[in-house]
């Protein structure tokens, strides 16, 4: 069975980076919107908050999937063909997610009420 959690983190790898810049995409989508709020509302905000949120506690679980396989699971923003290794850890990139679309998130819903 670890064996097979294992094979299936390595075929998931190159979806990740995609799903990096989405979540970073709705991230800052998130704060533009909550600057922009006076004008469109906060329920954008608020939803892409959520989003933003949602991949950062995916990205925390996938590292804590990864640890408890014993892998330490990280993304490679460099370039591999020219060697250059730039490795981020999963609970780096989820953090990065959740704080602020956490920020956002209890500004808007506050706002909302």
């Amino acid at each position: 069975m670890k064996q097979f959690m294992l094979d299936m983190m390595t075929a998931m790898m190159p979806a990740m980076v995609p799903m990096v810049w989405i979540g970073g995409i709705l991230t800052i989508l998130a704060i533009v919107l909550y600057v922009l709020s006076g004008k469109t509302g906060y329920k954008p905000a608020l939803w892409a908050a959520r989003g933003a949120m949602a991949f950062g506690f995916f990205f925390l679980a996938c590292q804590f999937a990864g640890y408890l396989l014993g892998a330490g699971p990280s993304i490679n923003f460099g370039d591999p063909r020219k060697f250059e290794f730039i490795l981020v850890g999963f609970w780096v990139i989820g953090l990065a997610m959740l704080i602020p679309g956490w920020i956002v998130w209890s500004f808007s819903s506050n706002k909302l009420r």
